[in-house]
């Protein structure tokens, strides 16, 4: 099959950029290792023939072990010897390695154990998640209007009704949109996340617009592309020059905009969820997140709310109580393949 001009031609121009890219990924760890002495690096190699064998046997993935190892590198080529949990304990405190404390305290554990150092970290770590910033609902609706291409309109609401994390509608295909039953399914891609598909309700505006987005597009299609490149979706850093823009029109507008991030829209749906059905469960499923106590930050934002909803949870394959409750007046809250959660406005005095 011949390949048109200009996509041949992004290929290659692609092509380069990785092997450049990955040439200087290979030069930077030359030099690290170059500044570590052979007795450590022995025993860093030895660590990783141990992780190695934790991924073949798929008690770990081979991304999170390829991070300890770089991690390891990084320590050994500032401290030269890494045989003195002290001295990695004190590093790890410091301003650049203070975020990184869980995954570099976790590498140096597999460290200890393959190299049979006894002495423990002497370090402590705050595991408490601090609360998502809520920016004001006024904000939020006014930021669903300044994008003025239909794909980010269409972006914006979307994360704005169905709460996904910032990537997730990247790797939507059209044939994950129900355009009749106005539903959209997403599959969670991260590795801490639900791997469930699960299916939300979106509005008919929302709906519209995802279906002039996706007018002649093939079922197997992105849904957000790239401009001129329609067989390549929009990645992170697309979303995050948009938000910016948005966040600066904003700003300048007068608004307020304190936590206005990518990620609000998925902090602003689940409280929203929570306040109106007091339901973690229910919340839980609808973010795809697979520990509850991933969830459980948001009952700690806007906890004065009016429960406003009853919620209900039936198994799939109850068909018939699903449709008894359906013609009850009931609405489809979430769907996953093993249950599916409704809604019914409760009477608020």
């Amino acid at each position: 099959m011949k390949v048109h001009p200009i996509k041949q031609q992004v290929q290659e121009w692609a092509e380069r950029g990785r092997e450049v890219a990955q040439q200087r990924k290979q030069d930077y760890w030359l030099l690290i290792k170059q500044q570590i002495p052979i007795t450590t690096l022995e025993k860093i190699m030895a660590t990783a023939t141990y992780l190695q064998a934790k991924v073949d046997k798929r008690r770990m993935k081979e991304r999170t072990a390829s991070d300890f190892i770089n991690y390891l590198y990084r320590l050994a080529a500032v401290l030269k010897d890494l045989d003195s949990p002290n001295a990695v304990s004190r590093i790890m405190v410091e301003a650049p390695w203070k975020g990184q404390a869980r995954q570099i305290r976790s590498a140096y554990n597999h460290y200890r154990k393959v190299n049979d150092i006894k002495a423990e970290l002497d370090i402590k770590i705050d595991r408490r998640r601090p609360l998502p910033i809520l920016t004001p609902e006024n904000t939020l609706q006014a930021s669903l209007a300044i994008p003025m291409q239909l794909r980010w309109t269409a972006y914006f609401r979307l994360r704005y009704e169905t709460g996904p994390r910032p990537s997730e509608p990247f790797y939507m295909r059209v044939q994950d949109i129900n355009f009749d039953r106005q539903l959209v399914r997403y599959k969670t891609l991260k590795g801490s996340g639900d791997t469930q598909e699960r299916e939300l309700p979106i509005s008919p505006l929302c709906c519209e617009l995802l279906k002039t987005l996706t007018a002649g597009k093939a079922p197997t299609d992105y849904v957000f592309t790239k401009p001129f490149i329609p067989w390549k979706h929009v990645d992170y850093k697309d979303a995050q020059d948009v938000m910016t823009r948005v966040r600066k029109q904003l700003s300048q507008a007068g608004y307020n905009v304190r936590g206005l991030n990518l990620y609000v829209y998925r902090h602003a749906f689940a409280t929203r969820q929570y306040a109106a059905t007091r339901d973690l469960v229910l919340v839980q499923r609808s973010l795809g997140h697979r520990h509850i106590e991933d969830t459980m930050i948001y009952i700690h934002l806007q906890p004065d709310q009016i429960k406003r909803y009853d919620v209900l949870r039936l198994e799939i394959s109850d068909k018939e109580g699903i449709a008894q409750h359906i013609a009850e007046g009931w609405e489809l809250a979430v769907q996953t393949p093993q249950e599916i959660y409704f809604k019914r406005p409760r009477w608020v005095p």
